[in-house]
């Protein structure tokens, strides 16, 4: 699944479904203003765990996002796209996992080409 391909299947999931619910939480965005983020339940789990590890700093990744925009994507999308990546990421290539089982739309031979 391309990142197109993958921001369609996200854009199509039903908010009401309790498992893709958003959950709110506030980060500081390069103005130092609280952005509002917008994540299942599923993603938060993921960013706490990559955070827990030192992997990563989501705050980080709030402001790059916010500073390098992508077509008409909002923040939410592309900090779940991010995490997205991240967990194919590391299942393919055997690396630690926040769960055992592979995201949606996960292809183990690589990624296509972004620009299909």
């Amino acid at each position: 699944m391309n990142h197109i391909e993958f921001m369609q299947f996200l854009k199509s999931q039903d908010d009401t479904d309790a498992q893709n619910k958003p959950i709110t939480r506030l980060y500081k965005n390069s103005h130092g203003v609280d952005a509002m983020i917008h994540l299942p339940q599923s993603y938060w789990d993921i960013a706490d765990w990559l955070e827990d590890r030192g992997d990563v700093d989501f705050g980080h990744w709030v402001i790059h996002c916010e500073q390098t925009p992508f077509e008409d994507w909002n923040l939410s999308q592309l900090l779940m796209y991010w995490l997205w990546l991240d967990l194919c990421r590391r299942h393919r290539y055997g690396e630690p996992t926040a769960t055992p089982v592979p995201p949606e739309g996960y292809e183990p031979y690589g990624e296509r080409a972004n620009d299909a």
